[in-house]
């Protein structure tokens, strides 16, 4: 919605047409933006797009973007049969990574096949990071110069989350002198948390007691069976009586308890970019991270890495800050992800598109 408004402040129509599957449906305006929420069908969780829906909007335009996975192959055709430039943005290409997650590997394969059929079907591409850039070309990407651009962690004026009446300690329940190690987000499996939870098995309920440290979790209950499940490898630990679970918080409010946090873990598998990570290191906590992805190109500040998908490793590097092991962190330069200069890049992006063929 972000690019949208900067579009429209410099003089731009802008379109919007999505799915209903968030609850809204039929035409609205919001913010001076005209959105059609269309009552797409799901499969596997992804809206399936009508043509008729999209055709007259792509006619319309001068440019279309959409993005992977499931507008894509049908915004693209669109955009081809009404002779008009269409860039997809690319999140992310999990490539061969789909089998990490998926134990049915005929169900793997045919995500590998249908990201595989995206990847090669779009002309133009816009990725989110070098990470993705490189997967994407991994994956057998078409477009051979795809544009780079980063996203940005969109924070509110800390003024405003200063006027939250919550805060980190109070939230979490801490005791005087009790230090709190956070995890927050959806319990999907690419975000590692049952990699975070293997680590937390490997410690002992002495070793945690004495350090003073309690785990902090804010979960989303989305998707529900991983939540479930979670929720039960917490129970069984040997830590239990050192980790505190809450529900998800309003944004204001949850960036408010963020930048409280004593330390944040961002134990992702997969990261195309790397929200949580981009938020907690702006906001200034320490951070404990796997290598995945994007994120050694978004993690900076006072922060260790671990290996991705290693419990082992990551419960060593949870150790090292339990014993306040200052000398194991790193002190990494700090990415500055700005919102001008990003949005900028959009512009630049898309007059590349319609003054130029980029392949």
């Amino acid at each position: 919605m972000d690019i949208c408004l900067f579009l429209k402040e410099r003089g731009n129509e802008v379109r919007v047409v999505t799915s209903s599957s968030g609850g809204i449906s039929g035409y609205r305006r919001v913010k001076g933006i005209r959105i059609w929420y269309c009552d797409w069908p799901l499969f596997f969780g992804h809206p399936m797009v009508r043509m008729t829906d999209i055709l007259p909007h792509v006619r319309w335009c001068d440019i279309v973007h959409t993005s992977i996975y499931s507008t894509a192959l049908k915004a693209n055709l669109a955009a081809f049969l009404c002779g008009k430039k269409c860039v997809t943005t690319i999140h992310e290409v999990m490539n061969r990574k789909w089998f990490w997650f998926e134990k049915n590997p005929l169900k793997a394969a045919a995500f590998f096949i249908y990201e595989r059929l995206i990847v090669f079907s779009c002309p133009f591409v816009h990725v989110v990071s070098g990470a993705t850039a490189s997967d994407y070309r991994a994956a057998g990407g078409r477009c051979k110069k795809p544009f780079m651009i980063y996203n940005y962690p969109d924070l509110p004026d800390r003024s405003l989350m200063e006027k939250e009446d919550i805060s980190f300690r109070r939230y979490f329940s801490l005791k005087e002198g009790e230090r709190g190690i956070l995890f927050f987000g959806r319990p999907a499996k690419n975000k590692g948390l049952f990699v975070l939870l293997k680590a937390l098995s490997e410690l002992s309920e002495a070793e945690t007691a004495s350090s003073g440290v309690r785990f902090c979790f804010i979960l989303a209950k989305d998707p529900e069976k991983e939540y479930g499940k979670a929720l039960r490898i917490i129970r069984n630990l040997g830590v239990h009586d050192h980790i505190t679970v809450k529900p998800s918080l309003p944004r204001l409010k949850l960036l408010k308890v963020l930048s409280g946090a004593d330390c944040c873990v961002i134990p992702s598998i997969t990261e195309g970019f790397g929200y949580a990570a981009a938020e907690a290191c702006a906001l200034k906590r320490d951070v404990i991270s796997s290598d995945a992805g994007s994120l050694k190109e978004v993690v900076g500040g006072r922060c260790l890495f671990f290996k991705n998908r290693d419990a082992k490793d990551l419960a060593a590097k949870l150790r090292a800050y339990m014993k306040k092991d200052i000398k194991a962190f790193s002190e990494v330069k700090e990415k500055h992800f700005d919102k001008n200069r990003i949005d900028r890049h959009y512009m630049d992006m898309y007059r590349s598109l319609l003054h130029e063929e980029r392949q």
